[in-house]
Protein backbone atom coordinates (compact mmCIF):
# COMPACT_ATOMS: atom_id res chain seq x y z
CA UNK A 1 0.00 0.00 0.00
CA UNK A 2 1.29 3.41 -1.11
CA UNK A 3 2.49 5.66 2.43
CA UNK A 4 0.33 8.75 1.33
CA UNK A 5 -3.03 7.92 -0.14
CA UNK A 6 -4.13 10.86 -1.84
CA UNK A 7 -7.55 11.95 -1.34
CA UNK A 8 -8.89 14.11 -4.14
CA UNK A 9 -8.75 13.36 -7.79
CA UNK A 10 -6.73 16.98 -8.45
CA UNK A 11 -4.17 15.69 -5.99
CA UNK A 12 -4.01 12.89 -7.43
CA UNK A 13 -3.33 14.58 -10.97
CA UNK A 14 -0.56 16.70 -9.40
CA UNK A 15 1.34 14.31 -7.95
CA UNK A 16 1.47 12.78 -11.78
CA UNK A 17 2.51 15.93 -13.40
CA UNK A 18 4.95 16.64 -10.68
CA UNK A 19 6.70 13.76 -12.07
CA UNK A 20 6.95 15.47 -15.73
CA UNK A 21 7.47 18.72 -17.65
CA UNK A 22 5.14 21.04 -17.14
CA UNK A 23 4.60 20.35 -21.16
CA UNK A 24 4.31 16.89 -21.09
CA UNK A 25 1.05 17.13 -19.13
CA UNK A 26 -0.18 20.47 -19.72
CA UNK A 27 -3.77 19.77 -18.69
CA UNK A 28 -5.83 18.01 -16.23
CA UNK A 29 -9.67 17.52 -15.72
CA UNK A 30 -12.16 15.63 -14.02
CA UNK A 31 -14.83 14.22 -16.47
CA UNK A 32 -17.66 12.27 -15.09
CA UNK A 33 -16.17 11.63 -11.82
CA UNK A 34 -12.68 10.70 -13.84
CA UNK A 35 -8.94 12.22 -13.83
CA UNK A 36 -8.28 13.23 -17.21
CA UNK A 37 -4.98 14.19 -18.24
CA UNK A 38 -3.97 15.76 -21.21
CA UNK A 39 -0.59 14.49 -22.96
CA UNK A 40 2.01 15.34 -25.10
CA UNK A 41 2.29 13.19 -27.80
CA UNK A 42 6.59 12.89 -27.41
CA UNK A 43 5.73 11.77 -23.93
CA UNK A 44 3.09 9.44 -23.71
CA UNK A 45 5.03 5.97 -23.33
CA UNK A 46 7.22 7.88 -20.39
CA UNK A 47 3.71 8.87 -19.06
CA UNK A 48 2.23 5.44 -19.42
CA UNK A 49 5.10 3.57 -18.30
CA UNK A 50 5.16 5.80 -15.19
CA UNK A 51 1.26 5.04 -14.52
CA UNK A 52 2.09 1.81 -14.99
CA UNK A 53 5.02 1.07 -12.90
CA UNK A 54 4.72 3.71 -9.88
CA UNK A 55 3.63 2.37 -6.91
CA UNK A 56 1.36 4.78 -6.11
CA UNK A 57 -0.82 4.93 -9.48
CA UNK A 58 -0.48 1.07 -10.62
CA UNK A 59 -2.41 1.23 -13.76
CA UNK A 60 -1.69 -2.47 -14.89
CA UNK A 61 -5.08 -2.50 -17.00
CA UNK A 62 -5.44 -0.98 -20.19
CA UNK A 63 -9.44 -1.47 -20.66
CA UNK A 64 -10.27 0.78 -23.47
CA UNK A 65 -8.27 2.99 -26.06
CA UNK A 66 -10.52 4.99 -28.88
CA UNK A 67 -10.53 7.74 -31.26
CA UNK A 68 -12.17 10.65 -32.54
CA UNK A 69 -11.81 12.63 -35.39
CA UNK A 70 -12.53 16.01 -35.34
CA UNK A 71 -12.31 17.40 -39.49
CA UNK A 72 -11.89 21.05 -38.50
CA UNK A 73 -9.18 21.30 -36.50
CA UNK A 74 -5.58 21.02 -37.19
CA UNK A 75 -4.97 18.48 -35.11
CA UNK A 76 -7.66 16.57 -36.10
CA UNK A 77 -7.75 13.07 -34.33
CA UNK A 78 -8.35 13.15 -30.28
CA UNK A 79 -6.86 9.55 -28.85
CA UNK A 80 -8.05 8.34 -25.51
CA UNK A 81 -6.73 5.90 -23.40
CA UNK A 82 -8.75 4.57 -20.53
CA UNK A 83 -6.48 2.84 -17.50
CA UNK A 84 -7.52 1.10 -14.76
CA UNK A 85 -5.87 0.32 -11.51
CA UNK A 86 -7.27 -2.77 -9.80
CA UNK A 87 -5.29 -2.48 -6.53
CA UNK A 88 -6.49 0.70 -5.99
CA UNK A 89 -9.78 0.62 -7.14
CA UNK A 90 -8.86 4.17 -9.32
CA UNK A 91 -9.60 5.05 -13.40
CA UNK A 92 -7.73 7.37 -15.20
CA UNK A 93 -7.87 8.59 -18.79
CA UNK A 94 -5.64 10.05 -21.47
CA UNK A 95 -5.84 11.99 -23.66
CA UNK A 96 -3.91 13.37 -26.55
CA UNK A 97 -4.06 15.09 -30.23
CA UNK A 98 -2.45 14.05 -33.34
CA UNK A 99 -2.66 15.14 -36.95
CA UNK A 100 -3.38 12.95 -40.26
CA UNK A 101 0.07 12.68 -41.52
CA UNK A 102 1.94 12.08 -38.11
CA UNK A 103 2.03 9.06 -36.43
CA UNK A 104 1.72 8.25 -32.54
CA UNK A 105 4.32 6.10 -30.67
CA UNK A 106 2.59 2.46 -30.17
CA UNK A 107 1.97 1.42 -26.16
CA UNK A 108 2.29 -2.16 -26.88
CA UNK A 109 5.35 -2.87 -25.43
CA UNK A 110 3.74 -1.20 -21.79
CA UNK A 111 0.22 -2.85 -22.59
CA UNK A 112 0.51 -5.77 -24.88
CA UNK A 113 -3.93 -5.49 -25.10
CA UNK A 114 -2.91 -2.14 -26.99
CA UNK A 115 -2.14 -4.47 -30.41
CA UNK A 116 -5.54 -4.31 -31.17
CA UNK A 117 -6.73 -1.52 -30.47
CA UNK A 118 -4.33 -0.13 -32.50
CA UNK A 119 -5.25 -1.94 -35.08
CA UNK A 120 -8.67 -1.02 -35.49
CA UNK A 121 -8.42 2.86 -34.85
CA UNK A 122 -5.29 2.27 -38.07
CA UNK A 123 -8.04 0.77 -40.06
CA UNK A 124 -10.94 2.76 -38.97
CA UNK A 125 -9.59 5.91 -38.94
CA UNK A 126 -6.35 6.08 -40.40
CA UNK A 127 -4.04 6.94 -37.48
CA UNK A 128 -0.62 5.72 -37.69
CA UNK A 129 1.38 3.64 -35.14
CA UNK A 130 4.92 4.13 -34.67
CA UNK A 131 6.95 0.92 -33.47
CA UNK A 132 4.01 -1.46 -33.57
CA UNK A 133 4.64 -5.06 -34.50
CA UNK A 134 1.63 -5.82 -36.87
CA UNK A 135 -0.78 -3.11 -38.80
CA UNK A 136 -2.47 -5.60 -40.69
CA UNK A 137 -6.13 -4.72 -40.81
CA UNK A 138 -8.75 -6.68 -38.92
CA UNK A 139 -12.15 -5.90 -39.96
CA UNK A 140 -11.32 -4.99 -43.85
CA UNK A 141 -10.01 -5.99 -47.10
CA UNK A 142 -6.75 -4.75 -47.16
CA UNK A 143 -7.56 -3.05 -50.66
CA UNK A 144 -9.86 -0.61 -49.13
CA UNK A 145 -9.16 2.78 -49.77
CA UNK A 146 -11.31 5.26 -47.24
CA UNK A 147 -11.41 4.92 -43.18
CA UNK A 148 -15.00 4.51 -42.62
CA UNK A 149 -15.02 6.25 -39.19
CA UNK A 150 -13.78 9.41 -40.06
CA UNK A 151 -16.41 12.13 -40.04
CA UNK A 152 -15.83 13.06 -43.55
CA UNK A 153 -16.70 9.45 -44.82
CA UNK A 154 -20.10 9.89 -46.59
CA UNK A 155 -23.40 8.76 -44.29
CA UNK A 156 -25.07 7.56 -47.26
CA UNK A 157 -24.60 5.07 -50.18
CA UNK A 158 -25.72 6.01 -53.83
CA UNK A 159 -28.36 3.21 -53.78
CA UNK A 160 -30.72 1.99 -51.02
CA UNK A 161 -32.35 -1.33 -50.83
CA UNK A 162 -36.63 -2.06 -51.22
CA UNK A 163 -38.30 -5.00 -51.63
CA UNK A 164 -39.89 -4.95 -55.28
CA UNK A 165 -43.56 -6.95 -54.72
CA UNK A 166 -43.54 -7.73 -58.48
CA UNK A 167 -40.60 -9.73 -58.38
CA UNK A 168 -41.12 -11.00 -54.52
CA UNK A 169 -37.60 -9.90 -54.22
CA UNK A 170 -35.33 -7.25 -52.46
CA UNK A 171 -33.46 -5.07 -54.81
CA UNK A 172 -31.01 -1.75 -55.15
CA UNK A 173 -32.38 1.11 -56.46
CA UNK A 174 -30.29 4.74 -56.97
CA UNK A 175 -31.05 6.61 -54.12
CA UNK A 176 -32.70 10.35 -55.51
CA UNK A 177 -30.94 13.08 -54.89
CA UNK A 178 -32.24 16.80 -55.49
CA UNK A 179 -29.99 16.87 -58.45
CA UNK A 180 -30.92 13.98 -60.46
CA UNK A 181 -34.51 13.40 -59.80
CA UNK A 182 -37.74 13.51 -62.09
CA UNK A 183 -39.35 16.90 -62.04
CA UNK A 184 -42.62 16.19 -59.82
CA UNK A 185 -41.37 14.33 -57.52
CA UNK A 186 -40.93 14.75 -53.95
CA UNK A 187 -38.50 14.10 -51.68
CA UNK A 188 -39.48 12.94 -48.45
CA UNK A 189 -37.33 11.60 -45.49
CA UNK A 190 -36.59 7.68 -45.65
CA UNK A 191 -38.38 5.71 -42.90
CA UNK A 192 -36.18 3.72 -40.51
Amino acid sequence: MPAFVYKTQEEYGQFIRLHFARQDIPEQTIVSGILTLKVLRAALPRVMQFLRDDPVCRFTQLTDMTCVHYPDQQDCFCLIYHLLSPMLGRRLRIKLTTQEDVPVSSVTAIFANADWYEREIREMFGVSFEGHPDLRRLLTYEETAFFPLRRTYPVQGSKRLIYDEATGQCVYVPRLSEENRPSGVKLEPEKP
